[in-house]
């Protein structure tokens, strides 16, 4: 055995680096709601738009406060459609087709608690050339009328 040094693999000189990666920007988007009608199944919250360009989401500072909506209140968090560039020599950009439950999948919001997104995943980088919006869709059960919902999306931007 032997002292080793060991490097990241963004080290490599083959790695795509983009400047979120060294050097990003901590930057937030906070929001707060209240019910002033009850949600079905299936309704959107708005949770806000990441600026265009590279933009890596981070979980760890990214959080949800609820109040208690209810036995079975659940959240998928995920994005609208965006377009992105397919690569530098395409001439024609992207769509990303919308997904829902891209970000977080049955965040539990059915008793009043500050809730993490995920607890397994560090980041989810982003390139899009207009921005991308960022949803909650609800499901599990209805959301009662003046339940209040706050969060946090933290994210690297440069």
């Amino acid at each position: 055995m032997a002292i080793q040094v060991y490097d990241p693999l963004s080290a490599a000189p083959t790695y795509f680096k983009r400047p979120i990666d060294s050097h990003g920007k901590l930057r937030f988007i906070y929001g707060k709601m209240v019910a002033a009608i009850a949600g079905d199944i299936g309704s959107t919250i708005n949770l806000g738009k990441l600026p265009p360009g590279a933009v890596r989401l981070l979980y760890t500072p990214t959080w949800f406060k609820c109040s208690a909506m209810g036995a079975g209140v659940t959240l998928n968090v995920g994005y609208a459609a965006y377009r992105f560039k397919q690569d530098q020599n395409a001439a024609n950009d992207g769509i990303e087709p919308a997904n829902a439950t891209a970000l977080a999948s049955a965040v539990d919001v059915s008793a009043a608690a500050m809730k993490q997104w995920s607890t397994a995943l560090m980041k989810w980088d982003f390139y899009s050339l207009a921005g991308v919006s960022v949803i909650a869709t609800v499901a599990g059960a209805v959301i009662p009328l003046n339940a209040t919902l706050e969060w946090q999306i933290a994210y690297l931007y440069e």
